[in-house]
């Protein structure tokens, strides 16, 4: 029966880390739930429970091999719950001879047989454990690589409203390292809001990024939607937007400029960081940004050369509406991006430029 628990938490944990078809939720629940019932009617029945196990364990890959049609992970976690399914099929069929040849049960006797209230509370409790590690299996579970900001997305509508649920927050507990030295999740204390949502009590949420052991009490900018995975809907679980800004509040300055600031008055806004360009697919706490580096801007009718201040940051607005390309100079390999203002007000940017030494020929 501990076995049938374990493989119940690992299919409603690993199905509902992300979102799923509606189709794919019902079959996952009645899978997921329907092994979680061998442990409750143990407590009644060991016989009838034996038997829904292997009923039940032969099909629980199926959903998710079902999915990995197309997903090639899914087809590999399918793989693993066919293993775990047939390790527990093998006890199941070696009971089901055994019994037919009168050999005794492993139990006997039904588990709290003359305490019915006792067995009601035992198999609440266990329902609720079994539910709750379900949900903490799903935030462990690596189903999304780690993203960097994509330069040139716009932070605001073009009602000048925030996108996505950006906020500041404090990180109060790190999850245990799961994925390539990281803890895909943490509860944090959510302090300042620029986006409407409905938060838990005391502002507590998880967040789903990627933290070391050393975030803790840390602050953090987040940019993310509230989960959309099966396990995580109706709590308060935020996960970090794919290509967002994300990030330690301290390397957070151009998001946080614009939240502040909002939509410019007249015309629209470019602004942006430059970085040493060998630290472009670093996280952005890694990068070093570069004071006094030279920007051109060029767009309709307007060319404009502008100097990032101490922070490496550059910030240009009332500039018309229209497509427009940036540029860094002063270095070997200067960073060009291509933008377009003709339907946002403003555009945050990364730019980076190299400044190694130029080798000899």
């Amino acid at each position: 029966m501990i076995q049938t628990a374990v493989l119940s938490v690992l299919i409603i944990g690993v199905a509902g880390a992300r979102e799923q078809p509606p189709g794919m939720i019902v079959a996952i629940l009645a899978i997921g739930f329907a092994a979680i019932l061998g442990p409750f009617v143990a407590t009644r029945n060991p016989k009838t429970a034996c038997r829904i196990v292997l009923w039940v364990v032969p099909i629980t890959p199926l959903p998710i091999g079902l999915f990995g049609l197309f997903f090639p992970l899914a087809r590999a976690i399918a793989l693993g719950i066919l293993v775990v399914a047939g390790a527990m099929v093998i006890p199941g069929l070696y009971w089901l001879f055994t019994s037919r040849g009168d050999w005794p049960l492993p139990i006997e006797s039904p588990i709290f047989s003359n305490r019915p209230i006792l067995a009601s509370f035992f198999t609440t409790v266990l329902f609720a454990v079994l539910i709750i590690t379900a949900v903490l299996v799903s935030f462990a579970l690596p189903w999304w690589p780690p993203m960097l900001d994509c330069s040139g997305r716009s932070l605001l509508s073009e009602q000048g409203a925030p996108r996505s649920t950006d906020f500041t927050a404090k990180v109060l507990f790190v999850g245990p390292r799961t994925f390539q030295g990281f803890s895909l999740w943490a509860i944090a204390r959510v302090e300042q809001r620029f986006s409407r949502e409905p938060w838990s009590i005391l502002n507590l949420v998880v967040l789903r990024n990627f933290f070391h052991p050393s975030d803790k009490f840390a602050w953090f900018f987040i940019e993310g939607h509230r989960s959309r995975g099966m396990n995580a809907r109706f709590l308060p679980v935020i996960e970090r937007d794919e290509c967002g800004r994300s990030r330690l509040l301290k390397n957070a300055a151009v998001p946080l400029r614009i939240l502040h600031d909002g939509t410019p008055s007249v015309g629209v806004r470019i602004i942006g960081c430059v970085y040493d360009a060998p630290l472009c697919t670093s996280p952005p706490e890694r990068r070093t940004p570069i004071p006094g580096a030279s920007v051109v801007i060029t767009g309709p009718a307007v060319k404009t050369v502008v100097m990032t201040d101490d922070d490496g940051i550059f910030d240009v607005s009332g500039l018309p509406v229209g497509e427009y390309r940036l540029e860094v100079k002063g270095s070997n390999r200067g960073s060009v991006s291509e933008l377009d203002l003709r339907k946002v007000p403003v555009v945050d940017v990364t730019l980076f430029m190299d400044t190694s030494p130029k080798p000899n020929r």
